[in-house]
């Protein structure tokens, strides 16, 4: 493309990430999604793993914030954030890009307000609509500097391990939102180092995955194990590990969970900004 015909959406390399997350970081917390999907896949590249993440800021800027393209199988995923309230920009940039395939069906998560409003401003100029209803989740965090949990025990003839390819098809057929590629996304996370369980025996009994943006995701518990604590634990051991490793923690809990908020605020997280998941159709596929 000659540079007359540069496209509203320009490739941030690799090497620019950090300058991208020190103005994420300004905006701490709203930031902490842009902040840890960089940080997660530059991770992910060290280790080898070549998962098909590209980022892009609106007219090369990066005040503007980010689109990147979260490629996930069947599943089309645009991560928009932006690290100011004024999005004029971020919308131009969303209007012109010939980036974006506006005729497929698109899922752009984990919108902070400021984010679903641009999105609601450019729908009538892309052409495209949204689907289904909103799925509003509130953003729990523990941060970096906690200490670490301690006391924690296990019951006789559990441990604490990583899941194995092996495990695919039992955390995929228990996952309420699974999808036609989901088996393929369980994969991309254990190869990726991303998921743990605790085991009873050989018997995986609770799980636990980190996923491609650094959130807390997955926690679940078989029926047969469950009253047991397992959950806590296995959430206090992954939480330690990233403490260690000088992480912040953090989940999108579903509004109205409350099980799972209640975990969540027993164990120090700290509930903040309410995010929401949006479904865009192209208008003909609704009509």
């Amino acid at each position: 493309m000659a540079a007359s015909e540069q496209d509203s959406l320009e490739y941030l390399p690799l090497e620019k990430w950090p300058e991208l997350q020190a103005i994420f970081m300004d905006t701490w917390p709203r930031g902490i999604s842009a902040y840890y999907a960089l940080e997660t896949q530059k991770e992910w590249k060290q280790i080898g793993i070549d998962h098909d993440f590209k980022v892009y800021c609106p007219f090369g800027d990066m005040s503007n914030g980010m689109v990147a393209f979260n490629k996930k199988s069947t599943f089309n995923e645009i991560i928009i954030q932006c690290p100011k309230d004024d999005t004029i920009q971020l919308e131009e940039a969303l209007k012109r890009t010939k980036l974006i395939d506006w005729s497929t069906s698109i899922i752009v998560p984990f919108t902070p307000s400021h984010i679903t409003h641009c999105i609601g401003n450019i729908l009538g100029d892309v052409n495209m609509k949204i689907a289904g209803k909103e799925r509003r989740h509130e953003i729990f965090i523990l941060d970096k500097r906690s200490p670490l949990y301690e006391n924690i025990s296990l019951h006789e003839g559990i441990t604490f391990k990583p899941l194995l390819k092996d495990h695919i098809h039992l955390v995929d057929s228990s996952w309420v939102n699974r999808y036609d590629s989901s088996a393929w996304y369980i994969d991309l996370l254990i190869t990726s180092k991303s998921g743990f369980g605790l085991f009873k025996g050989d018997q995986l009994a609770c799980w636990l995955l980190v996923n491609e943006v650094g959130a807390l995701t997955h926690l679940f518990t078989l029926p047969e194990h469950r009253k047991k604590g397992y959950a806590e634990t296995l959430l206090k051991l992954v939480c330690n590990n990233r403490l260690k490793d000088n992480k912040d923690s953090f989940a999108y809990c579903m509004t109205g969970n409350v099980n799972a908020s209640n975990l969540y605020n027993k164990l120090g997280f700290v509930k903040f900004h309410t995010v929401i998941w949006r479904y865009l159709l192209p208008r003909t596929e609704l009509n």
